[in-house]
């Protein structure tokens, strides 16, 4: 190795026993990110320098130096001050040489750019983290404080963590963790866009995107119990979900069926919801039997009856309307645009379609992005956002809409290169009698609106008191095997380079100094390459 400029010499010693993660960075990363791809390396090698329990072993592509000369030279000179810096600090191996194979070997794990690198690591079942240029500092969203889905349930707030497996119960009055329930049939981290927590009086069911399974928790027995739909292959996907008689219905999600689960018979079966292919928003609105639904990014609304089954189909306003969701306000029905700074009232018995355009003027957002959900209250619909930057009412009577919480404003930066706000303002919202819980990510913490009174009081952050349950919120792999290799992208929360660095290091796989020379990555992909496996 030291003929093919290997640093340092010892580097035997200096991965025995350890976990080694192949740092990979390539030259589209480089011109694409130019200074803040090198910041970024930088960040790197600090958090690895402070993690000394495992090796980084950096192996930058051949022609990255000879590329930023010809076509960056003015970073020429940050560049190899970085480099400089990682050699004379002792912060890993530097691998110069040509023998990729060598360094697929020898590592356990993949960490930098996306590459055909990174699908070998993925082909051998390794764990593979793509880095994100854009996170530069550590515990800007605390791991244990972004709900997917919540439940308010006397005492408690129920929710599912974001993009993992974890039920989370936390104390109302004191904001501190008291139960976390591990779905152990799940990954402990997986990124997906569904997440549904219904509230069925002894406990909850629980649905997972891109799962084949429907879990049921019990709070009284503290168990989960799994029930898996017999009937095809099952995988939930989908915004719009509905509790009746023990079934649950799954509405259409670029299908044209509903699915039916009987979670006490164990029965499954599908009914015809529509004709054509549609996916179902999912802010939609019960009235009786009757549920009313738009399907996304079109003029149509569908109302679906819950009794006798069958969906009649009422186009609204303009051909080209793109509706985001429903909800009744008195006797209209609100459906906000989804491209457009427009809201459309409609009234099911006289036929009445009314467009409201007049909004407050500092009122903006990022187009399709708008809002996150809308709650009823007295006759008034308030629109919580997602990109929006502000919390509107739109009051029928008076057919206007106008900003509420005033002192939840922020002037939106939707320069998707930004480093110091993501542009969304809530990731989720419950409603509970006259109170709207919801999770602010601008701020961190939990906010409750009261609707009566119009007050809002912000929660501090959860309080985790076991070091357990820090542990456990924290978990990115486990010694598990489940349906796909775990490939992600570095996050904010939860899916970080530290807890990578941490989780790899004490979860996965087993001891490093136990695998053989049979059993390493190296061996796996050589052996699929020659056509073996």
């Amino acid at each position: 190795m030291e003929e093919n400029r290997i640093f340092p010499d010892n580097w035997k010693e200096v991965v025995r026993g350890k976990k080694v993660i192949l740092y990979n960075t390539g030259v589209s990363s480089l011109l694409g990110g130019r200074e803040k791809r090198i910041e970024k390396m930088k960040w790197v090698f600090q958090t690895f320098k402070e993690h000394p329990e495992v090796v980084l072993w950096w192996r930058p592509h051949p022609l990255e130096l000879s590329t930023l000369q010809s076509m960056l030279p003015e970073l020429e000179e940050q560049y190899m001050a970085v480099k400089q810096q990682y050699i004379e600090e002792n912060i890993g191996v530097l691998d110069e040489s040509v023998d990729l194979n060598r360094a697929i070997a020898i590592s356990d794990a993949y960490y930098g750019a996306w590459s055909s690198v990174a699908e070998l690591y993925k082909a051998a079942g390794t764990p593979v983290l793509y880095e994100n240029n854009y996170i530069k500092e550590k515990g800007r969203i605390p791991t244990a404080f972004v709900p997917a889905a919540i439940c308010v349930k006397s005492e408690t707030i129920w929710f599912i963590q974001h993009n993992s497996n974890k039920l989370i119960g936390i104390n109302r009055e004191t904001s501190a963790v008291e139960k976390i329930i591990n779905i152990s049939c799940e990954p402990p981290f997986c990124n997906r866009l569904y997440y549904w927590i219904i509230d069925i009086g002894s406990g909850f069911l629980l649905l997972f995107g891109d799962s084949g399974n429907i879990y049921e928790y019990e709070i009284e027995r503290d168990i989960i119990k799994i029930h898996k739909p017999q009937k095809g292959n099952f995988v939930f996907s989908g915004e719009a979900v509905i509790e009746k008689n023990s079934k649950l219905l799954l509405f259409p999600y670029g299908g044209s069926d509903i699915q039916e689960y009987d979670y006490k018979l164990n029965t499954f079966d599908k009914k015809r919801f529509c004709e054509n292919k549609i996916k179902i928003a999912k802010c939609f609105e019960m009235v009786g039997s009757n549920v009313y639904m738009v399907g996304k990014e079109s003029n149509t609304l569908y109302q679906y009856n819950l009794t006798k089954g069958g969906t009649a189909i009422v186009h609204i306003g303009e051909k080209d309307n793109k509706y985001w969701g429903v909800r009744r306000a008195g006797s209209y029905y609100v459906l906000p645009h989804i491209d457009k700074e427009v809201v459309t009232l409609w009234n099911e018995e006289t036929g009445e379609v009314i467009e409201l355009t007049e909004f407050p003027e500092k009122y903006t957002c990022m187009k399709g992005w708008a809002y996150f959900d809308m709650f009823e209250r007295a006759g008034k619909l308030y629109v919580f956002p997602a990109y929006a930057n502000m919390i509107l009412k739109i009051d029928i009577e008076t057919r206007t809409i106008t900003q509420v919480f005033s002192n939840v404003f922020i002037h939106a930066d939707y320069n998707t290169g930004s480093e110091l706000y993501s542009g969304q303002i809530y990731i989720y919202a419950e409603k509970k009698q006259q109170y709207v819980y919801a999770y602010s990510l601008y701020k961190k913490c939990w906010q409750i609106f009261d609707l009566d009174t119009m007050e809002m009081k912000e929660e501090s952050l959860f309080e985790i008191r076991e070091e357990e349950h820090k542990i456990l919120l924290e978990t990115l792999l486990d010694c598990n095997t489940y349906s796909k290799t775990f490939c992600e992208w570095e996050r904010e929360e939860i899916c970080t380079l530290e807890n990578y660095i941490k989780n790899l290091a004490s979860n996965y796989p087993e001891n490093n100094s136990k695998k053989t020379q049979a059993d390493s990555i190296g061996s796996k992909i050589y052996k699929m390459l020659m056509n073996e496996l």
